[in-house]
């Protein structure tokens, strides 16, 4: 309490950054420096406490023209076996892979999976608090993202496409980009129906049963 108290300031922007961060789908025609990336993800990546193999997680970022052609076509060649996208014509897919490529940049952010589920569970939790610490990062520096969780990230064909290794396994998508407009705010379940509260009484209650 004392170190918040110290840098009020600090405090409320971060909460300002909260607050206000939105999916961004629609970027600005701008391009975005992979080494600047980069330097984000690794000051996120120092915020981490969580204890977690560092070796064992890897950011791939698409941000030439060149590497996102690369993914595009990767992302693309895995929804043409998915759902309704079986019945594309080719050449509407290769379309489509082109638009993919317009993105400004795309991360894919990548895990090593072992026998151990404890190790997973751990590499998964301190890669999802990377992601969050950089998309607040992004925020702030006027970059939106989509973050992409959708089956599509556990297909054979993109993991080929992006050469993970046998033990290796795709968290996330991320496709980035500056932004224009900020998208009208939705109405959202109040946060304290997501969580219980356990009481110090309580705990002690349920303990002496």
């Amino acid at each position: 309490m004392e170190e918040l108290n110290l840098q009020p300031d600090l405090s409320q922007a971060a909460a300002k950054v909260i607050r206000e961060r939105r999916t961004i789908r629609r970027f600005a025609k701008r391009a975005l420096s992979g080494e600047e990336l980069e330097a984000m993800f690794r000051l996120a990546e120092r915020a981490v406490t969580l204890k977690y193999d560092e070796e064992a997680l890897r950011f791939v970022i698409f941000a030439t023209e060149e590497g996102k052609r690369q993914a595009g076509a990767a992302i693309m060649a895995a929804y043409s076996n998915q759902g309704l996208y079986r019945w594309i014509p080719g050449k509407l897919l290769q379309t489509l892979a082109e638009q993919v490529a317009k993105t400004p940049a795309i991360v894919a952010v990548i895990r090593r999976e072992t026998d151990d589920p404890s190790f997973n569970d751990r590499q998964l939790a301190a890669a999802s608090a990377i992601i969050h610490g950089f998309t607040l990062l992004a925020w702030e520096r006027k970059l939106g993202l989509v973050w992409n969780t959708e089956p599509v990230v556990e297909h054979e064909a993109l993991a080929a496409s992006i050469g993970l290794a046998e033990d290796e396994r795709l968290v996330c998508l991320l496709y980035l980009g500056e932004y224009d407009k900020v998208p009208r705010g939705k109405m959202r379940k109040p946060a304290s129906e997501r969580w219980t509260v356990l009481e110090n009484d309580r705990r002690e209650e349920k303990q002496t049963k």
